[in-house]
């Protein structure tokens, strides 16, 4: 009995680990999408906001922000967060540019770190919640 559970639990473990076609699909899509965007460098998103970089993980495309004004402690979380759900967040479902991206699955994630680098906030969005429009 001894033997079999390691064996049990190390073959569970490497049957998980491989990627379906649909992901590794969508894995190379998303390593594209990223690329592109790091290839143009920081980028001013406006007079507030700069993208630093994307990255991206499993359905993930991770966006990398600072806030260029602020530093972490300058800034109210609870003041904040509702805005950046407002004006980008609640954007995006009506987006036609992101119509793979809810057809895929994609969580967009929205990082902010301060002036300074250290982190202030992140808000997500699961594409594949929205409504077809």
């Amino acid at each position: 009995m001894k033997i079999i559970l390691p064996i049990a639990l190390t073959t569970s473990f490497l049957c998980h680990a491989e990627q379906t076609l649909l992901e590794r699909s969508l894995s190379q899509e998303l390593t594209k999408a990223v690329t592109k965007i790091n290839a143009k460098g920081a980028q001013i998103i406006d007079e507030e906001t700069r993208l630093g970089y994307a990255a991206t993980f499993k359905n993930f495309i991770i966006y990398n922000n600072t806030m260029i004004n602020y530093t972490d402690d300058q800034l109210d979380v609870k003041a904040f967060e509702p805005i950046i759900e407002k004006v980008l967040i609640g954007t995006l479902c009506a987006n036609k540019a992101l119509e793979s991206f809810i057809n895929l699955g994609v969580i967009m994630v929205y990082r902010f770190h301060g002036k300074n680098g250290l982190y202030i906030t992140e808000l997500s969005k699961d594409m594949s919640t929205c409504k077809k429009i």
